[in-house]
């Protein structure tokens, strides 16, 4: 059976050096003293921001603290078992100021001989206070409660992280750098749903109850209110645009090869792997791809909202518009044919795509 032994320093506050006292975990999965890591604090209350004296991550506001019950159990468990330090080195607590030995013995701690530095003075003798096969017990069962709490804490870390995201290093960060790569673009009237009213050269997209007297087209959207630009996204591009109304609109990004004459999810933006679509409306805003939807917070009707795709890398960005922009959402992907911008428009909604 493979040995374990525990050291003192993993038990430690990394603040005051001993033991840990009342442990708490912080969110990053370090552990302090309960009254170590509230007097940290206390001097960062008048800033508002809070950080592990460890790893420097930050926590805003401030995390509330928990005594961790199973952490306070094992650090009690180690100084009733003699574990604060290795069995080939024990540092004697009879023995001040001098080097002291212990007797390893596989099969029982019988004792542990001190030898004093000085030959004159007499040698001490600290007898054991448990078994071997007594301490390997104990031990075990630390262990096992170590490996319990650990698992918790991951569980518990897990569930804080909902969503990781990756901003890129080139990706630009004020809305002038974006400009630089506007690209123009036109709504496709052979690919218009016939319930979708183009107009102002194609720029603008409203839905009207009557049906538009639109000539058959294979590209046509027969069911659903959408529609596709003319033109294709080529490496880096931004567009802007603005939504308004009461109903709700779907500002996309679709493979030419989706489906246009289903009425099911493959003929709908966000709903299948050839499409990722931002859904807005009055009341809620989502991201959508393969029929995997993502809650995000609302949107107001009239904001402008940008959009960024480097083809390239994979990432497609949707930022409310502003000097500083706002990201809304990104993607990090990887596409495997030109996309297309794309609108779905509900009943009495419209979309307007601006003048770079």
């Amino acid at each position: 059976m493979a040995e374990v032994s525990f050291s003192q320093d993993q038990f430690s506050c990394p603040v005051c050096l001993d033991l840990l006292k009342d442990p708490v975990a912080i969110p990053c999965g370090h552990s302090y003293c309960m009254s170590c890591i509230t007097e940290c604090w206390d001097q960062k209350d008048q800033k508002g921001v809070y950080s592990c004296p460890q790893c420097r991550q930050t926590f805003t506001p401030r995390p509330a603290l928990n005594k961790n019950t199973i952490l306070a159990e094992v650090v009690e468990q180690l100084k009733k078992t003699k574990l604060q330090a290795g069995p080939e080195n024990v540092e004697s607590d009879v023995c001040t100021r001098r080097k002291c030995k212990s007797v390893k013995s596989r099969q029982s701690f019988q004792s542990l001989a001190v030898y004093p530095e000085s030959a004159d003075e007499p040698n001490i003798t600290v007898s054991s206070l448990l078994s071997y096969d007594d301490l390997r017990k104990s031990v075990s069962q630390l262990k096992e409660k170590l490996e319990d709490f650990c698992q918790e804490e991951i569980e518990k870390i897990s569930g804080r992280v909902t969503c990781v995201e990756i901003n890129p290093t080139n990706e630009p960060k004020i809305r002038e750098e974006f400009l630089q790569y506007s690209s123009w673009f036109t709504l496709d009237p052979n690919t218009v749903n016939k319930h979708l009213c183009l107009s102002e050269r194609n720029r603008a997209v409203t839905f009207t109850a009557g049906v538009q007297q639109y000539p058959d087209h294979p590209d046509r959207f027969h069911y659903f209110p959408q529609v596709l630009c003319r033109e294709s996204v080529c490496g880096r591009c931004y567009w802007e645009l603005e939504w308004s109304g009461s109903g709700f609109v779907c500002i996309s990004v679709s493979y030419i090869y989706i489906n246009r004459k289903g009425r099911r999810n493959e003929s709908v933006f966000g709903y299948n792997d050839q499409s990722w679509s931002l859904i807005c409306s009055t009341s809620r805003c989502s991201f959508s791809h393969n029929d995997n939807h993502t809650e995000l917070p609302e949107l107001f009707s009239g904001c402008r909202i940008g959009v960024y795709v480097d083809h390239r890398a994979g990432t497609l960005s949707f930022y409310s518009v502003s000097d500083t922009m706002s990201l809304i959402h990104r993607v990090q992907t990887t596409f495997t044919h030109p996309l297309y911008p794309g609108f779905a428009v509900i009943s009495g909604s419209a979309v307007k795509l601006c003048d770079p």
